[in-house]
């Protein structure tokens, strides 16, 4: 549905008969389901980086102290690295959330000018 709303947005910035305040209006729901998605997504990555940081502790705990062997020490590397790999990933998925929603952002601040600018006309 977004994509059918967009490319009929943008016939009709190409027609010149684009209606700005509705197109500000479906900006602003966008942008609003942006920031849910954003903050929902940031919330769960904090719950799993907590479970993440907890795993550490342990795994740390295992390999600290005497008579710890090349094994245990391999697999600490091992889940230690899986744990990183897991990280990274948590944290680019929210890098990317967060640039789709400063476009969304931007956009709206953009159409709210340009919408401001028409109503003083």
């Amino acid at each position: 549905p977004l994509e059918r709303e967009e490319s009929t947005a943008s016939k009709s910035d190409i027609d010149g008969d684009s209606d700005p305040a509705a197109e500000l209006e479906r900006t602003v729901q966008r942008l609003f389901q942006e920031e849910e998605n954003l903050l929902n997504l940031h919330m769960s990555i904090i719950q799993e980086n907590a479970e993440l940081l907890t795993e550490e502790g342990q795994l740390l705990q295992t390999v600290q102290g005497e008579g710890v062997g090349d094994y245990e020490i391999d697999e600490y590397a091992s889940r230690l690295g899986r744990i990183l790999d897991r990280k990274s990933h948590l944290i680019a998925s929210l890098q990317e959330k967060i640039a789709s929603f400063r476009v969304q952002l931007k956009r709206e601040g953009e159409l709210s000018r340009e919408f401001g600018n028409l109503s003083t006309m």
